[in-house]
């Protein structure tokens, strides 16, 4: 069994045998070579050895003070919040970020091997070379439906099969125009309307409040049911909503609502959705 990768493969009799599942190619006849297509082969959930390492220097820095802010945050407001309580400026949490930040700091920096080095390059090339022929011949690549590996097909296709999920359903209309930046300044309005009038506490602000880089419009996308193809391969709608801008006053809501519902319904089974 070879390691080196997430692939696996099998040596019987001195023939090879791939046992990871290959893309599912929706195309008359397939446009990439032998490289391309092992790597694809790897799937979605495969992670590129050294990734960081052809990347100047102001990309990386970039890179380890988005890590170490997202980082940082999480376990901030975990420690912060019921049961644990610790107060903000405990001095826990500055050793916390300051050691955080020396071991990002080691693990992007660390000087390669010759030998790694050139393994990134070769990668970085096939992949540049896969988005090249993407957009060169308007292919579409998305992750399977209950699968990890790849479909591989026409993007023209792909969009006649949203077109007609949405004739066929009628349950979705496509909007006009972007109500982003609307929807975007109504909930940092409210929020500091309630934090103005003391209704709710600065640490409840701090947690609801978005954050207008990394927030973005709740949309709808699909993925192809490869393991439903009797008449042509379907697909399968997903809302996108974990990026949306009131998905921060939600999960506070669900933190306090949570320990109410399950104690009203603790005495409940629910069996086929009736109880």
């Amino acid at each position: 069994m070879n390691n080196t990768s997430k692939s696996s493969t099998f040596i019987i009799n001195k023939k090879v045998i791939g046992v990871s599942p290959e893309p599912y190619l929706d195309l008359i006849s397939n446009p990439f070579n032998k490289c391309q297509w092992n790597y694809l082969s790897l799937g979605s959930s495969y992670i590129r050895v050294n990734q960081s390492a052809i990347r100047p220097k102001c990309q990386q820095e970039t890179e380890i003070k988005n890590q170490h802010e997202d980082i940082y945050s999480k376990v901030e407001n975990h420690l912060t919040g019921y049961p644990h309580l610790i107060p903000r400026n405990n001095v826990i949490f500055k050793q916390y970020s300051d050691h955080l930040l020396d071991y990002l700091n080691q693990s992007y920096f660390t000087p390669l091997s010759y030998r790694d080095q050139l393994k990134s390059l070769e990668r970085a090339e096939i992949v540049g070379s896969i988005r090249r022929i993407i957009k060169n011949m308007n292919i579409l690549i998305r992750v399977t439906d209950k699968g990890n590996n790849f479909y591989i097909g026409s993007a023209g296709e792909f969009e006649q099969k949203a077109a007609k999920f949405f004739s066929d359903t009628n349950a979705f209309i496509e909007l006009s125009c972007n109500p982003f930046n609307e929807i975007l300044d109504k909930v940092i309005q409210l929020l500091n309307t309630l934090r103005g009038k003391d209704l709710i506490r600065k640490c409840q602000y701090e947690k609801m409040m978005l954050d207008r880089i990394k927030c973005e419009l709740a949309h709808l996308y699909f993925n192809p049911k490869t393991h439903k193809f009797k008449d042509g391969i379907p697909v399968r709608p997903i809302e996108s909503i974990i990026h949306a801008t009131t998905t921060k006053i939600s999960k506070f809501l669900e933190k306090i609502l949570r320990p109410i519902f399950d104690g009203k319904c603790k005495g409940t089974d629910i069996i086929d959705g009736a109880s």
